[in-house]
């Protein structure tokens, strides 16, 4: 089980993260960008609703969906937002999960967040014949999610963009 110190580090730091990327890809001097990310246990109910509930501890088998809300809080829009999420080592990222209203791209890194693709990620292996095989890397070896926006973030609004990771 993860302590609730564990989670809580996990979050800020993806909050810091995200945010740096944001104001790095935000085509503006000063980025009046305004995030936040939160992390929510899912769980169904006995009549079948899924439940969200806002948590600081997890257990493995369990469901965590990420959210990151963000607003722009300045006088112009802002332009070349790049919103990412990382996959926490001790999770996994659940395929087709990545969700947002926002007009953008999704993309997917393998390597830490050095590289995004699209998805299916795909690999020319060796197989066990000697032959060189195209692979299709599965979702759970994601590292990162990610969304370029395509429009401008206009002044006032907010954005919501949401991920979910299976605990190990």
């Amino acid at each position: 089980m993860f302590s609730k110190k564990t989670l809580l580090a996990t979050i800020l730091g993806c909050s810091i993260a995200l945010g740096s990327l944001v104001t790095v890809h935000a085509e503006s001097g000063n980025s009046p960008l305004q995030s936040t990310m939160q992390a929510y246990l899912i769980t169904v109910s006995e009549d079948g609703k899924e439940m969200a509930q806002a948590t600081n501890e997890v257990e493995p088998g369990q469901v965590v969906e990420y959210r990151m809300e963000y607003k722009n809080a300045g006088k112009t829009p802002l332009k070349g937002i790049a919103v990412t999420g990382p996959v926490p080592s001790s999770t996994q990222y659940m395929d087709n999960t990545a969700l947002t209203q926002a007009d953008a791209d999704f993309t997917v890194s393998i390597d830490g967040g050095k590289t995004f693709e699209n998805e299916p990620v795909k690999r020319l292996v060796v197989n066990e014949q000697g032959k060189k095989v195209e692979k299709i890397i599965p979702p759970s070896e994601y590292t990162h999610v990610r969304w370029m926006l395509k429009q401008p973030l206009s002044t006032g609004d907010t954005q919501l963009f949401t991920y979910r990771t299976l605990v190990k």
